[in-house]
């Protein structure tokens, strides 16, 4: 297999390249193949196609051919130590790609949720909250829903001062009922159910239309631990489990209060 040539056709098709690179190659000395056919056409060794793939790989790392020629001229580096450095430089490169990559996901999520708020806007109000994280099954869940509209209407106009606001509505509500849950006031009690009723009219008012029957799926949705209630649970073990029953004992009372 070492000892097999390759016209340049071949090579060419093997590395994905034109033809005409192959001979812009040999005419600046960075690629030349030493051997020739009967014809006088170019074949190039095992080796030429090895030297060619290193040389594609510093291409694909923006390398100038300049550069890449000085390279491949070190003779302190054995084969083995440019590849090890090419799998180095490929390696950070997949890496920054991947953080563009989680920037840009970050943005997406924020979209699909209404948030036009700039990054640093985010930042300040979310902290390090993933956004994309919370936007992917609330979309799944959601998505399709009028009330999913409703939400992504409304939130996009709003300001950071308004998201300020809101994190400190909500953040207000869910402790005073973690207070309650840790005091040990049943969920079902006149307190707790007085809070829950706040978070209904706090979504109503912030986020969507938010009935009673709409409150008990959110309920169930925190209940099954989906992003937020996965939360709930990591300030206090049980808060979710809470905040659920308190929501459906409020959703019952205001059932027995109309009927």
């Amino acid at each position: 297999m070492n000892d097999k040539e390759y016209t340049v056709g071949v090579v060419a098709d093997l590395a994905g390249v034109s033809i005409r690179t192959l001979h812009h190659y040999d005419e600046i000395g960075l690629l030349e193949p030493q051997e020739r056919n009967g014809a006088g056409y170019r074949l190039y060794s095992a080796g030429d196609v090895r030297k060619l793939q290193r040389i594609l790989f510093y291409r694909e790392l923006d390398f100038d051919l300049d550069t890449i020629g000085a390279i491949l001229a070190d003779t302190t580096l054995s084969d083995a130590d440019r590849l090890h450095e090419q799998r180095r430089l490929l390696t950070e490169r997949i890496e920054r790609h991947q953080t563009m990559v989680a920037v840009i996901d970050k943005e997406l999520a924020a979209r699909r949720m209404g948030i036009t708020l700039t990054p640093e806007e985010r930042l300040e109000v979310f902290g390090s909250t993933r956004l994309e994280d919370n936007a992917e099954p609330a979309e799944q869940r959601w998505g399709d829903s009028p009330l999913w509209r409703q939400r992504h209407r409304r939130t996009s106009r709003y300001s950071a001062e308004d998201w300020r606001e809101i994190r400190a509505e909500q953040s207000g509500i869910h402790q005073r009922l973690l207070e309650a849950m840790r005091t040990g006031i049943p969920a079902d009690s006149a307190t707790s159910m007085d809070l829950a009723e706040e978070h209904r009219l706090h979504m109503e008012r912030r986020f969507h239309d938010c009935d009673y029957d709409t409150h008990r799926a959110l309920a169930a949705s925190y209940l099954a631990n989906e992003r937020i209630g996965l939360n709930f649970d990591d300030v206090a073990p049980g808060l979710s489990r809470y905040i659920h029953d308190a929501i459906i004992a409020n959703a019952d009372r205001a059932k027995a209060d109309h009927s």
